[in-house]
């Protein structure tokens, strides 16, 4: 759980996936470069497991959390994350078997900020 305050301190930006491939080395991994318009940037998603295919991302806007700290995967630095809805049929914070849907952002200009 966060507070109001810790919310308001998140960055969520419109970005356009230029490229998306699915990582080798993983089940799961997707990696995404995605276009912001004032730079891109490399952000991991895990969810192969639900059966997207990189193609679910190539050339399609979404919504990204952009102001979190790097995090290693798949021996590159993660510099974002995709928002999706998850887990609508379980308690807040539970994952289930439910696949997640991306918040789409077509029509918004890529780097728009959100909020």
């Amino acid at each position: 759980m966060i507070t109001i305050d810790d919310f308001s301190k998140i960055e969520i930006r419109v970005g356009e996936v230029v490229e998306a491939v699915d990582v080798e080395k993983s089940s799961k991994l997707i990696k995404l470069t995605v276009d912001f318009l004032s730079e891109k940037r490399t952000i991991f998603t895990g969810v192969r497991t639900y059966g997207y295919t990189p193609a679910d991302f190539l050339n399609r806007r979404f919504l990204f959390v952009t102001n979190l700290e790097p995090k290693k995967m798949a021996g590159e630095e993660s510099q974002g994350m995709i928002l999706a809805v998850d887990g609508l049929e379980l308690p807040f914070g539970e994952h289930g078997a439910a696949k997640p849907l991306f918040i789409s952002a077509e029509g918004l200009p890529v780097g728009a900020k959100v909020r």
